[in-house]
Order: structure tokens, then sequence, then C-alpha cells
């Protein structure tokens, strides 16, 4: 650590030598995707040196690589667990490719009409069908009331019709 508070580049080829392996390891572990695994500690190391992490750390190195290395797969995981609910919201199970780029134009129309729609209305409107909430869920988070979650759902409901020409 003390060479590593010094700048010194070679104490740092020998830290990323040494640990590289072992990280990509346990990344792969978690993430069962070996080029994935490979990117999580590859960005690690290159946010280690570049945003100078090194110089914040004040319990065990290891300890601290490990469990980087186990937040970063773990929250890798979670963004793709949530783009994958977005995907299928948006576009279904697709069977082919055609079908996939088609639904792919189709969501991007969608996003587009969605973001067009009043910031309330488009907020109400994800919660409910993209996140699957309740009324009563959204009506909780958003501090308004049951009632006024069915206006902005009906709200957006007819103009995303609109602009998108659905009747």
């Amino acid at each position: 650590m003390e060479r590593l508070k010094a700048f010194d580049q070679d104490a740092f080829e020998q830290l990323y030598l040494h640990a590289r392996e072992r990280l990509y390891v346990y990344a792969l572990s978690i993430l069962k995707d070996e080029a994935t695994a490979q990117d999580i500690v590859q960005e690690l190391f290159v946010d280690f040196w570049e945003e100078q992490i090194f110089l914040r750390i004040h319990t065990g190195l290891a300890a601290y690589l490990i469990r980087t290395v186990r937040n970063r797969s773990l929250d890798y995981i979670k963004t793709e667990q949530n783009r994958s609910k977005i995907r299928k919201a948006y576009f279904g199970e697709n069977e082919t490719i055609a079908d996939a780029v088609e639904a792919r134009v189709l969501g991007e129309e969608i996003e587009a009409a969605i973001n067009k729609l009043p910031q309330k209305a488009a907020t109400v409107f994800r919660l409910h069908y993209i996140v699957k909430l309740s009324h009563a869920e959204i009506a909780e988070q958003l501090q308004i009331s049951i009632n006024t979650v069915g206006n902005h759902i009906t709200r957006a409901l007819k103009e995303l019709r609109e602009t998108l020409k659905i009747k």
C-alpha cells in the first residue's frame, strides 16, 4: 500500500498480475460469463489506478478488491435483470431476428412517446407497466392519491394511443 500511495506504477503492475486471475475467477463464479467477468476486473483496476482509489483504502487491500468485484458483479446482474424486464415489457418473447428488430424499433417509438408525456404521467406509467407496481404502491411512493394514479394512467394511455396511432 505504501508503494501504491507513492504512485509506484511497478507496485500497481505487481498487484494487477498477482490479483487479476483470482478476482476474475471470483467474478466468473458470480456472473457465469467470461467476457463480463474479465470486463468487471479490468474496469476495477482501471478505476483503481486512474481514480487513485488506493489513496482512500483504510482496510485490507485484498478485502477491498474482493468486495468491489462482488459488488460490481451483483450490480451488473441487477442492471441486466432490469433491462431484461424492460425488454420483455416492451417486446415480449421474440422468436426471430426480424421480430427482434421490429420489436426494438417499436420499443424505441414507445419510449419516445412516453418521453413526450407530462413528467408525472410518464413516471406513473413506467411504475405501473414496467416496474409492475399497483396503484396503491405508486400512490404511496409518489405521495399522491390512488385516484390521481388512475387519472395519470388513463391520460398516459390516451396520449400514447394518439401518438402511436393505436385504436
